[in-house]
């Protein structure tokens, strides 16, 4: 009896004195109380719709066998196709219903239906992390370079939402949608219009919880859905120490690992295109066997490209690409048998990719809106804009660079600027062309694999290298393509891997390669260590009051202030935004913003009102808008840049501004050029 009162005393000791001194001293303040709770509400959010997606993937692949697969690759196969499925599901409730009802009871309803798959994911991830680090000491190096930068990630995927892509169409049709209480067709954003499977789960998430931050967390799960499945893939075929290179690799990417901390759509192909490689040899290995046997495997192809297909329009050439190689597998049979396979997989993918081509036919009256025809506000004038032909590499003092595309958009790529707008990292480029002196190292695994990988990425290479030639500048961008370095992860990690089997004698090039690629990761690491500071994560985990707004001032600038400023006008107000197509912090709820989706409204207005006049642009305008936001960086730069512009359409926009526009708000620094104007109609 003592010793318990002893004890009890010992307790109510500690706990006074620690609940007197952080009474005082605070460790935790509301705001930051709040921030962290955000964090962890948005985590297990994204973790349940992962766990409900690996358990809706499972139950649809149950038919196939997957024991093949390691537990990496199996994991990441169910996880994706069921997000897909799940992405599919919230579509079709989402356009009778869109609110916390209706996608709780959605979630719930797959949940009971799949309860003993979600179990059996769970145990079969909870068994993967608890393998632990591998024991090699280059493989052990991977793993933690590759925990690091993943760590990183996470914790910028915390923060609110402030990429440009996100503001404009990513969560800012989600926020529309939600609005509207369900999917329909929204104007004035013709980024809408684009197949959008990714988006509608960040819609979904939307729905459930009203929180913006809680995209980017399911769009890292989605990353490490790819690392798992490029991963698992180049180890089954090559080793373990070939799949850490292979996750590795990725995440040098600046481009991907950034990805991961935004919410974006392009992570999910490029996991998909990973998984439809995969299967298609596989598929190409037992049909050999047993055709019947064999059939599931082409079909999960099929679904992966058609999912693939579902995120973005340029996957297209995936998908025919993943079409080349299945006809091309089964070539050997005869070329009717590899016809009809081929044939098989494109009704898959066609019949997964329809709801989207529905969809576009039924709101904007173009399936494939806001490309080829015209449609919604999609005329022959916007269409023209929008493509800009010949605007491509053929045409000007780029086109050197066509034969050396895939070294030169590695080396002048730059995550969100110049030509190619994405920094794929060197790794790729380094290592694969390296399998001209491995190739005889290989195994009949590696090589397999290396064949199929190579025909896929070489056509859509070949295709993205048409389109930059001959199409619009746009289609030079890196990312329209980023699903091609999935299976090249793959190679690369096989190649390196390879590398160490060559003799060491006289000179040891496996090793140099190996400390080449140390010295990328640790510059990769490096760079991510820095990046909360960048970001300003401090700034939105300060514990201080007001944080997610010092947080935006400091991530958007004039932007944020100019959101703010729009957002204190009466509600019903009508703004029209004129070259700035961002507007997810315009308050929806209240206000409706226009946005200049395609920065074209001026140069569209100057052709299609009237005879082009100020007098009746301002007619038309005035009767539709209370507010014009002029985003004067915007049009700055495209009086600059723009040739489609003509010395006139400025002129007249003087005019414009002169003659019926009164200054409301300038957002600038003292003496500096105003980023912002809001205007209002003269009386």
């Amino acid at each position: 009896m003592r010793r318990a009162i002893a004890t009890g005393a010992a307790l109510l000791w500690m706990a006074l004195v620690l609940g007197l001194y952080y009474w005082v001293h605070k460790p935790l303040t509301p705001p930051l109380a709040e921030a962290i709770g955000g964090a962890i509400l948005d985590t297990v959010v994204a973790a349940l719709f992962a766990l409900l997606a690996g358990g809706l993937g499972t139950r649809l692949l149950a038919r196939l066998d997957l024991s093949f697969f390691r537990p990496a690759e199996r994991l990441a196969t169910t996880l994706l196709i069921g997000l897909g499925a799940l992405a599919l599901l919230i579509l079709g409730v989402g356009m009778l219903a869109l609110n916390p009802l209706s996608m709780a009871t959605l979630l719930l309803v797959v949940a009971v239906l799949t309860r003993r798959e979600v179990f059996t994911w769970a145990r079969h991830w909870r068994a993967l992390l608890r393998s632990g680090l591998p024991r090699d000491r280059w493989a052990r190096f991977l793993a933690i370079a590759c925990l690091i930068l993943l760590a990183v990630a996470f914790l910028l995927a915390l923060l609110p939402p402030s990429m440009w892509d996100v503001l404009t169409y990513h969560l800012a049709g989600a926020v529309q949608h939600v609005s509207n209480g369900r999917f329909s067709a929204v104007s004035h954003n013709h980024f809408l219009g684009f197949s959008q499977l990714v988006d509608t789960l960040y819609t979904g998430q939307l729905a459930l919880t009203g929180r913006l931050t809680g995209a980017a967390p399911l769009h890292w799960i989605i990353g490490v859905g790819l690392l798992l499945a490029a991963g698992g893939y180049a180890a089954r075929r090559s080793g373990p120490a070939a799949g850490w290179a292979a996750a590795a690799i990725l995440l040098a990417g600046r481009t991907i690992w950034l990805e991961m901390t935004f919410a974006y759509a392009d992570l999910l192909p490029v996991g998909l295109a990973v998984v439809a490689v995969s299967a298609a040899e596989r598929w190409d290995e037992v049909r050999r066997v047993d055709a019947q046997r064999g059939q599931g495997y082409l079909l999960l192809v099929g679904a992966a490209a058609g999912l693939a297909m579902s995120t973005k329009y340029t996957v297209v050439w995936l998908g025919a690409a993943l079409g080349l190689l299945v006809v091309w597998l089964a070539r050997r049979d005869s070329w009717r048998i590899a016809l009809a396979a081929g044939l098989l997989y494109g009704l898959v993918a066609t019949a997964i990719v329809a709801p989207w081509l529905i969809r576009n036919a039924l709101w904007y009256s173009n399936p494939v809106y806001p490309l080829l025809f015209d449609g919604g506000e999609m005329d022959a004038i916007r269409r023209a804009w929008y493509s800009q032909p010949g605007s491509g590499l053929i045409y000007g003092a780029g086109a050197w660079q066509l034969p050396l595309l895939p070294l030169t958009s590695t080396v002048l790529g730059v995550e969100g600027a110049g030509t190619y707008n994405t920094d794929i990292g060197p790794l790729f480029v380094m290592l694969t062309p390296l399998l001209l002196l491995t190739w005889r190292q290989l195994t009949t695994a590696e090589r397999a694999t290396v064949r199929c990988t190579l025909i896929v990425t070489g056509a859509v290479t070949a295709a993205w290298a048409l389109s930059a030639a001959f199409g619009s500048y746009i289609s030079l961008q890196t990312r329209l393509v980023l699903y091609l370095f999935g299976p090249l992860a793959v190679v690369a990690g096989i190649t390196l891997e390879s590398l160490r089997r060559l003799p060491g004698k006289p000179i040891d090039l496996g090793f140099i390669v190996r400390a080449l690629v140390v010295l990328t990761l640790l510059f990769s690491v490096g760079d991510a260590l820095r990046a909360p500071g960048r970001k300003s994560a401090p700034i939105y985990f300060s514990g201080e009051a007001g944080y997610r707004e010092r947080y935006l001032e400091h991530a958007l600038g004039w932007h944020y202030a100019a959101m703010r400023w729009i957002n204190t006008l009466p509600e019903g107000t009508t703004i029209r935004f004129l070259w700035e197509p961002r507007y997810l912090y315009c308050d929806n709820t209240r206000l409706i913003c226009w946005p200049d989706s395609l920065m074209d409204s001026w140069y569209h207005a100057r052709r299609a009102i009237g005879d082009g006049s100020p007098a009746a642009i301002a007619a038309v305008w005035r009767a539709t808008a209370d507010y014009l936001l002029v985003y004067e960086f915007g049009r700055t730069f495209e009086r600059e840049n723009s040739a489609l512009y003509t010395t006139d359409d400025w002129a007249a926009w003087e005019e414009f501004t002169a003659g019926y526009l009164a200054e409301v708000w300038r957002g600038s620094n003292d003496g500096a050029e105003a980023q912002y104007i809001l205007y209002r109609w003269q009386e």
